[in-house]
């Protein structure tokens, strides 16, 4: 059982576009706090089972009657229903402090600084994300009738999927030193709980039995029960092999131990592609076989030849990628210079190149795949008209005497710069752009102090992109330093990639993820 992988399956999809359109957020910024929310609550919960009395608590917590077992299949109805959505909340408030106690405040603060998103939307998805945590587990130990030893059990099996999902700055929040560290001695604590279950646990009682009877006091003789069993045992061994010594003695059957189980794969399959202004093609993708391997790389050299350079690798956790057969028929459409597609899974987005609209690739790869698949295109001169039409109308909005430093941070996070690739020089077009919110900060926010951070996608190594993205915001707070803003009003921050908003597996994510952001220091 991937408990990460369920709850955020549980809560993607159309729970994502309920919950963002709810809180007035984008989709990608709730699906962001999901993603740091869930596994820092997983790790909660594996904390809280590291003792017997801690296990036995949280047993007790998931079994109670206000638990909904079915929450993964109710919870789209739940959210759409303002009662329910509230009962709901309530619900996974005490679970959320029964995980987290007194620390709740400062995991839902480190939530919001590490994604961006106000302390109250956060702390409302955090109830709705313990909530359906909790029913999950319950429907788990439903299903496999089991007790606290299943429910130990079931949590050590997750420290490999949640051990390199944890935000460390919000780990921090909860005084438990770091994630390297709480998961060097979490496996042997959650072991030592299982034997403590076990030892503690009499022959034929239930697992779920939580109060163990105090041992009666044994005469002398009691405690010697096992040397009478030995003697019974063995008076009769002797009167069978009396009784049948003229016969043949069966063969002892042959055991064959079970086969180990495999971890079902749970990742997705993954290909990009991109063409430059020759039309050489660069391929990385992930699959599951060999097999699926050999068939794309056949299909690259059909369509591409030797212009192309792939790196495909096998990862045996990797689910099917039934793409794959469609391929012969995707790559000769997308033949042509700068062009990009990303596939991931049953999600396919087309860039660059082949978002003109006279190829009209989109509907012809939505045919191609059909209604299992979802096709987006990514256009990225749109994007920047589009962040460009949206600032400056922020921009016109503020008026002075009335707008305040919060309004314009908001109006200058909307803002897309779009640095070279590599390059900490802000380009000309930008550079025009940008300096209308220079009388924006004057009006608004002429005594406030400002964080200029820097944020780069996953393209290259972490150490150069902690690099860019600090030059990057020396360069934007050099800028604003040049219209007469004065360089104490700023402070700059690297954050690398380190702090993605999008997905970097696609040019959409990636395009979100190289930017600038704004915080006010108070």
């Amino acid at each position: 059982m991937n408990l990460l992988q369920l709850t955020q399956t549980a809560l993607g999809g159309r729970v994502i576009e309920r919950m963002s359109a709810h809180y007035g957020i984008d989709a990608s910024k709730a699906t962001t706090v999901f993603d740091t929310l869930v596994p820092t609550l997983i790790g909660s919960v594996v904390k809280k089972a590291d003792t017997p009395e801690g296990a036995r608590t949280l047993y007790s917590a998931i079994m109670s009657p206000k638990v909904d077992p079915n929450i993964g299949a109710n919870l789209t109805n739940v959210i759409d229903n303002p009662v329910s959505l509230s009962n709901l909340g309530e619900i996974g408030e005490e679970h959320a402090i029964h995980l987290l106690g007194g620390k709740a405040g400062d995991v839902t603060n480190a939530v919001a600084q590490h994604t961006g998103v106000g302390i109250s939307t956060v702390t409302s998805m955090m109830c709705v994300a313990s909530a359906t945590l909790f029913g999950l587990l319950k429907n788990h130990l439903q299903t496999s009738k089991n007790g606290q030893h299943a429910l130990v059990s079931t949590l050590e099996h997750q420290i490999p999927f949640i051990q390199e999902k944890l935000p460390e700055s919000v780990w921090a929040a909860l005084g438990l030193g770091t994630v390297a560290a709480f998961f060097s001695g979490i496996g042997s604590k959650l072991k030592n709980t299982l034997s403590a279950f076990h030892v503690q646990m009499p022959q034929g009682a239930h697992p779920s039995t939580s109060v163990s009877k105090a041992p009666e006091k044994k005469s002398g003789l009691a405690k010697l029960w096992w040397l009478w069993l030995l003697l019974a045992l063995a008076a009769l061994l002797l009167l069978m092999r009396g009784c049948h010594k003229e016969s043949t003695p069966a063969p002892a059957p042959v055991v064959t131990p079970p086969a180990a189980v495999s971890a079902a794969p749970d990742k997705s399959p993954v290909l990009s592609l991109t063409t430059d202004k020759d039309g050489k093609t660069t391929v990385a993708a992930t699959v599951g076989s060999e097999a699926e391997k050999t068939a794309i790389m056949d299909d690259l050299k059909k369509v591409y030849g030797d212009a192309v350079s792939a790196d495909i690798k096998v990862d045996a956790t990797t689910k099917p990628a039934d793409w794959v057969g469609k391929l012969p028929d995707l790559l000769p459409t997308i033949k042509l210079p700068n062009a990009e597609l990303t596939i991931k899974g049953n999600n396919i987005e087309i860039g660059g190149a082949a978002t003109d609209p006279k190829l009209a690739l989109l509907d012809k790869t939505k045919t191609l795949f059909g209604s299992a698949y979802t096709v987006s295109q990514f256009d990225l001169s749109q994007a920047m008209a589009d962040s460009k039409k949206k600032f400056e109308d922020a921009l016109t909005a503020l008026k002075p005497g009335t707008c305040t430093t919060a309004d314009v941070v908001k109006a200058m996070n909307i803002y897309a710069f779009n640095f070279a690739s590599g390059s900490f020089a802000i380009p000309k077009e930008d550079a025009l752009e940008f300096g209308k919110a220079v009388t924006a900060i004057k009006d608004c926010a002429k005594d406030a102090k400002l964080e200029i951070g820097g944020h780069t996608d996953n393209a290259g190594s972490s150490a150069v992109n902690m690099e860019l993205s600090q030059t990057r915001a020396n360069a934007v707070r050099d800028f604003f330093v040049s219209k007469g803003i004065a360089a104490t009003a700023f402070t700059t921050k690297a954050y690398g990639d380190t702090k993605p908003v999008g997905d970097n597996d696609t040019a959409a994510g990636r395009f979100q993820n190289r930017r600038i952001e704004f915080v006010e220091n108070k």
